[in-house]
């Protein structure tokens, strides 16, 4: 073969690996630009189909009981109907659920309501100008003009009490069968509710006499109803947020101390016209919210904690009987939902490799002849499988790191310097671990374990051992041919001769498969023909 010939068929392939290399780009940057504009389209015109496939966590709002059973009351997020440009808002729907045994129930979704209470067998969901009832089994519905903005009710012997506000000011109303009407209130507590406008008002009823708390100069004063007038009560024991309720033998006041991971529990009690106290609650680890109430004679306590929730019975200064459950934000639940969206992500990307990987055989030469040896060049689909095993590797020490910091996922926000080390160590193990484990192996042996099992070898341009400072140096510019999801690489890969990546053209290396086959080579003169 002369060396015009051999010059003219080199032009020839170069020039199919431009356009090549040219169809690959406008291909992939094509397909890009369609999927943005397509994702661009539904985030503009129905953006709430892409909100549905994010795992949106749901909250409990509170738990209470009817005195025999424990409900939480959860609130969640329906993202299916979130319109930016008809200003369509993400809508809370609210759902009643009631605890059997250490599970939730079956879920029933209820209408919005602004306070929650429960005793004598029912429940009770008030809302401005009406309050709905729930036994059970069955709904009930009533209108009433005596419940305004903000209320707080307690179901008692007499009825209903409800204190909510309207334009002339706070009211406190009894509505029950032939006992509807307005209450009195305080002076002081007026004084207050004028001074301050948020007093922070509780109801509770206590040896069949109507209790009533609220905020004043920075502590907490109560009064008592006896039917007719109110009188001033002890001074309460503690200033700060709190919840009241009692039984019929005593009053508890419980409030909470502190914030965040340092946050604890403690409750005074109030017999024989005197407090005693504060019993301190030993609460296992950080909450996030809690509520008290009284089922079936007990004192009880729920807990949310970032990743689980509780009830326990208080006895004394003791939690016992504790029911776990998971929390509506379960990070397990999340992973393995980010984990399904990047499995169908990676099933759409082997696809597209796949499709480049078939185009890019069909019309680049893949043999080569060096030095009496015969090469195959790895090609795209094979390179992106060894690199896949690769990753999947490297992933593994993050992934324990990770599932070590996730174990104890409630510890997190008492120590965010030890999260944000250990999530910086894992990217870095991640990325830095990666970067020298291809470089070595490749450096050294010419293969990582990824490689080894998809039958391909690094070697330099002229088919020698790869050695470290190629090994390295290829390895530094991954960065830049791993732009686009690596589509920058199989662009390189499709318009040079010997399938190289930029990295490869850099550090003077290819890629091959492991079989090669000795070649005779002859040189016939023109004069021999």
């Amino acid at each position: 073969m002369t060396a015009e010939t051999i010059q003219s068929e080199n032009s020839e392939a170069q020039k199919t690996n431009r356009n090549l290399a040219i169809g690959v780009g406008v291909l992939g940057f094509g397909a890009f630009a369609l999927f943005y504009i397509l994702f661009f389209a539904v985030m503009i015109t129905r953006p709430g189909l892409l909100f549905q496939l994010m795992p949106v966590p749901s909250i409990t709002d509170a738990a209470l009981s009817d005195g025999n059973k424990t409900f939480l009351l959860v609130q969640k997020l329906d993202m299916s109907n979130v319109n930016p440009r008809e200003k369509k808002p993400p809508e809370t729907k609210h759902f009643l659920t009631v605890l059997e045994g250490t599970e939730p129930g079956v879920s029933q979704e209820i209408p919005a309501y602004e306070q929650a209470l429960g005793a004598n067998g029912r429940l009770v969901f008030l809302n401005k100008g009406s309050y709905r009832t729930f036994d059970g089994v069955r709904w009930a519905e009533e209108r009433s003009d005596r419940i305004g903005r903000d209320p707080r009710g307690i179901l008692t012997p007499d009825g209903l009490y409800v204190l909510s506000s309207f334009e002339t000011g706070p009211r406190l109303s009894l509505i029950g069968p032939g006992k509807t009407g307005d209450v009195p209130l305080p002076s002081e507590y007026l004084t207050a509710e004028k001074k301050d406008r948020c007093p922070c008002s509780r109801l509770a009823w206590y040896q069949g006499r109507l209790c009533l708390f609220w905020t004043a100069d920075d502590s907490i004063a109560w009064a008592v109803f006896n039917g007719s007038t109110w009188s001033s009560a002890a001074a309460s024991p503690y200033s700060g947020g709190y919840e009241v309720i009692a039984d019929d033998r005593s009053l508890y006041f419980f409030h909470r101390e502190g914030e965040g991971p340092d946050r604890s529990l403690s409750y005074y009690l109030f017999t024989s016209d005197a407090w005693s106290g504060p019993v301190r609650l030993q609460v296992p680890g950080v909450f996030t919210s809690w509520d008290v109430f009284i089922q079936q004679g007990k004192l009880k306590l729920y807990t949310q904690h970032i990743t689980s929730q509780a009830l326990h019975t208080i006895e004394k200064e003791n939690l016992v009987d504790p029911v776990r459950l998971k929390a509506p934000f379960d990070p397990a639940s999340m992973l393995g939902n980010m984990a399904l969206i990047m499995a169908g992500s990676l099933v759409l990307t082997v696809l597209a490799v796949f499709g480049f990987s078939a185009l890019i055989n069909k019309f680049k030469q893949r043999m080569w002849t060096e030095h009496g040896a015969e090469y195959e060049f790895a090609s795209l689909f094979r390179r992106f499988l060894a690199t896949s095993i690769d990753n999947l590797l490297l992933l593994v020490p993050s992934a324990i790191v990770i599932a070590l910091l996730f174990s104890d996922f409630e510890a997190i926000p008492g120590n965010p310097l030890r999260f944000m080390c250990m999530m910086f160590f894992a990217m870095a193990l991640f990325f830095v671990g990666g970067y020298l484990y291809h470089s070595l192996l490749e450096g050294l042996y010419g293969q990582t374990l990824g490689k080894k099992l998809c039958g391909i070898r690094v070697l330099k341009a002229d088919f020698t051992p790869c050695g470290l400072s190629a090994g390295f140096l290829r390895n530094l510019l991954r960065i830049v041919d791993a732009f686009f999801y690596y589509l920058v690489a199989a662009i390189s890969l499709a318009g040079t001769m010997k399938w190289q990546r930029l990295g490869d053209l850099v550090a003077e290396t290819v890629v091959v498969r492991e079989k090669k086959r000795e070649t005779i080579v002859k040189s016939i003169s023109l004069t021999e023909e």
